[in-house]
């Protein structure tokens, strides 16, 4: 695993409306990290807010500059899920900086800040945000949203009520549910995923992404150099009035030298997605389910799993052919794009059949412990398990049918 070459550039402009710019963005080449704050708080509370956390935060991950570089050449102690809590544990600590800072300046008292930042290790990306502050990911010029606003607003929409254009809108309008500095701690959200050549990344304060809209947004984000493209959402958002400050890091990831890693990644994508439950998951959650998704490589005549074994994983076939055994007779076989068990994700319960490898064998394997951890996190839980419910309801119906046609004496 070796580095990716990144090109970056960030802008930042204090708007139409406002005095003074309670944003601040940070770009640290030594450890890969990028981060946008937006301040909020009277006078020059959001500024300092804003300008705390993203000096923590830098400082913080400078102690790791070691040992992320080695994580990058495949050396040191480093896991993924190591870095992932660093990355969480100096955003979340950054709210106590800023709240320690406004108890010692009493004239600051309720500065607070929203934050989103991205750190790039060897060939993974770590996306954490606190507030509304945004992280889109640009991949083969579509734009994905790879946060969840923590605003009062959005909790209306995803509860079925439509705020916008009304007085409760208008009430609402920039209240947050998360910010660093509230508490001596934050809850983070955090996102890993491996990056691509020709990915772009793009973070913004709500200064940009509010007021460009999501079409504007579309329409930018692919194209251009990093700074010729920073500077096109900072112009769009001063031409449609800048009633905030507006920030925005546009980064690049360039070819790396291994030319058929996009391929591959690209296939465990188009793979999860063809399993039922994981079908409509947006690309973000689709991201997600990945990350936790291991592959292996059986060789054939080996027995994958047999019957009546006490199940834990759920396995999808990358390459290669599975036979499915019932009382050591073959009773179907299954290919590229099948999955089988999908059931003991949800209960540890004996396989209804074992499954052998016919040939030499490549799947991705989803263990149980690790699909559970995806459901404590708030933002993809309700999606997955509403897969989960269309998946039972569809076995229900093909049992049903299948019933019906023995009543009837058609099986």
């Amino acid at each position: 695993m070796a580095q990716l070459q990144l090109v970056h550039a960030g802008r930042t402009d204090v708007g139409i409306v406002r005095s003074n710019n309670q944003d601040a963005y940070l770009i640290d080449e030594a450890t890969q990290l990028y981060v946008v704050c937006d301040g909020v708080g009277g006078r020059n509370g959001g500024e300092e807010a804003s300008r705390i956390a993203c000096e923590f935060i830098g400082t913080r991950m400078r102690e790791y500059e070691q040992e992320l570089r080695l994580f990058s050449e495949r050396k040191g102690s480093l896991t993924r899920r190591m870095i992932g809590s660093i990355v969480e544990n100096a955003v979340s600590d950054a709210s106590g900086a800023i709240r320690t800072y406004s108890q010692e300046h009493p004239e600051l008292s309720g500065m607070a800040t929203t934050v989103c930042l991205l750190l790039v290790a060897g060939q993974r990306a770590f996306v954490a945000h606190v507030g509304d502050s945004r992280v889109y990911l640009v991949r083969h010029k579509t734009m994905h949203l790879l946060t969840e606003d923590h605003s009062l607003m959005n909790d209306l929409r995803r509860r079925g009520r439509d705020p916008d254009g009304s007085q409760l809108g208008a009430a609402y309008q920039g209240a947050l549910t998360r910010a660093l500095g509230v508490l001596n701690t934050a809850r983070v959200d955090l996102l890993d995923l491996e990056l691509l050549a020709g990915d772009r990344i793009v973070l913004c304060s709500d200064g940009v992404h509010g007021v460009v809209g999501d079409n504007a947004m579309q329409a930018i984000a692919p194209h251009a150099d990093p700074a010729t493209a920073a500077h096109m959402f900072i112009d769009s958002a001063l031409q449609n009035g800048a009633p905030d400050n507006a920030t925005v890091v546009v980064v690049d990831v360039q070819e790396d030298a291994d030319g058929d890693r996009s391929s591959r990644v690209r296939r465990r994508l188009e793979a999860l997605q063809a399993v039922s439950m994981f079908r409509y998951l947006p690309y973000p959650d689709l991201i997600r389910v990945a990350s936790i998704a291991k592959e292996v490589k059986v060789a054939a005549g080996t027995a994958i799993f047999h019957e009546d074994d006490v199940g834990e994983s759920l396995f999808v076939i990358l390459d290669g052919r599975a036979g499915v055994l019932k009382r050591g007779s073959q009773i179907a076989e299954l290919g590229l794009g099948a999955h089988f068990g999908e059931m003991s994700l949800i209960e540890r319960a004996p396989r209804s059949a074992g499954i052998v490898a016919n040939s030499q064998l490549e799947a991705l394997v989803i263990e149980r412990d690790a699909f559970f951890s995806l459901l404590r996190e708030e933002v993809t839980a309700v999606k997955l398990l509403w897969g989960m419910v269309r998946m039972l309801n569809a076995r229900l119906r093909k049992t049903s049918d299948e019933l019906t046609l023995m009543k009837t004496g058609q099986a």
